[in-house]
């Protein structure tokens, strides 16, 4: 699931639905609003496809993926590609918010292997959501030349001045959480 979709976006910085000159450098934003976000979370929020690879010097039944939540394992394999373990029960047990991955029954993990899994949010939580709405609003006005926009609670920021995520979506981001996105 997205964490801000092209239309909410377009929504949010009052452009319509039809009106489509700035979709792609739109997109640039969406994109950079979600990397920022999941940074501050650190957490991955898109659902998308990890591989990571990792060294096991010694047999091993349980390591961490680096990226959470994990909603689930696809494939684990030796990065010469000639030792493959089952992924998933019953063989493997992931658990999805630490990351954690246990071998179940089977073989231990050895060597060096990239292990494939899906990460990412289920259903993206409103506040995350407007916090990504905040983000690229702020960016795009500042962009656009627009100086030393009153943000509300006397929270003016001058372009140029180092800075691309206002206070206030920072707060609505909470405390970092553990994991690594």
């Amino acid at each position: 699931m997205a964490l801000v979709t092209l239309a909410a976006a377009k929504a949010q910085l009052n452009i319509g639905p039809t009106e489509t000159k700035d979709d792609v450098e739109l997109q640039t934003y969406i994109d950079a609003a979600t990397a920022v976000v999941e940074e501050q979370l650190g957490q991955v929020v898109e659902q998308r496809t990890v591989v990571d690879q990792l060294d096991f010097a010694k047999a091993t039944t349980s390591f961490l993926v680096n990226s959470v939540p994990v909603i689930s394992l696809t494939s684990v394999t030796s990065l010469d590609g000639v030792t493959s373990w089952a992924a998933g029960m019953p063989t493997m047990h992931v658990d999805p918010s630490t990351g954690l991955v246990t071998v179940l029954s089977g073989p231990s993990i050895t060597g060096t292997v990239l292990v494939s899994y899906e990460a990412g949010m289920a259903a993206v939580p409103a506040n995350y959501r407007l916090a990504g709405l905040i983000i690229i609003q702020h960016l795009w006005e500042t962009q656009r030349g627009t100086m030393g926009v009153q943000l509300g609670d006397a929270e003016t920021y001058m372009a140029g001045r180092g800075f691309a995520v206002p206070r206030r979506a920072i707060e609505l981001l909470g405390s970092q959480l553990p994991g690594v996105a």
